[in-house]
């Protein structure tokens, strides 16, 4: 994922597509955080200044998670079972959203056909399946939370989505509960909404950083 940072601190303005907060560009000094849901949670910063920048490749998809309603508490009390300690990885990564939906299924007392994550990508986004659909936007709300905590953790004045599933679900993210969950942490909204965040939409990020 460090090697994504590379391609944050270096692709074009057109490759970043606005998500939330003020519509411009990411700071030219500071840090700005990296987020990557795909298989696992990519996390890094880049910190910049006059002189050029540097990249910090984390573990930061490995922090807690911490549920923020009674639906997020069902789903750690479901991943509990089997993880003596549940990472904000094993829900905001691609096939965390198998115990998404089966959580909610069990909320509304359905009984479901096991699926594998990514029929249940495809069905969410599809439209063919409201529960996937639902289980795919309870995602978003857990990824804006994570990545806002992130944001404060690292004094990010700027934060880039990166990674394939972010574009897969870029329409998702702008109309789900992601901006709100993004800014919602307390004493601290007014600092949070004047963050922007983007996406990144470079095709190969992870090569072109590399390169």
């Amino acid at each position: 994922f460090e090697a994504v940072g590379h391609a944050v601190a270096q692709a074009d303005a057109r490759y970043f597509e606005r998500l939330t907060g003020p519509d411009a560009p990411l700071p030219a000094t500071g840090t700005i955080g990296v987020i990557g849901p795909g298989t696992g949670l990519g996390v890094a910063h880049v910190w910049r200044d006059d002189t050029g920048y540097r990249v910090q490749a984390t573990e930061g998809g490995h922090i807690d998670f911490a549920p923020l309603d009674s639906i997020e508490d069902a789903i750690l009390a479901r991943l509990r079972k089997r993880h003596r300690r549940v990472s904000a990885e094993r829900v905001v990564s691609g096939p965390g959203i198998v115990d998404i939906y089966e959580t909610l299924a069990g909320l509304e007392g359905r009984a479901v056909t096991p699926l594998d994550d990514r029929t249940i990508w495809t069905r969410a986004m599809n439209g063919e399946d409201a529960l996937a659909a639902a289980a795919a936007d309870r995602f978003c709300l857990s990824l804006g939370s994570i990545a806002g905590d992130l944001a404060l953790a690292q004094g990010a004045g700027g934060v880039v989505i990166a990674g394939g599933l972010g574009l897969r679900i870029r329409n998702q993210l702008v109309v789900s509960g992601f901006p709100e969950r993004f800014v919602a942490k307390g004493r601290f909204e007014n600092m949070m909404a004047a963050i922007p965040v983007k996406l990144i939409t470079h095709p190969q990020p992870g090569l072109f950083g590399a390169a």
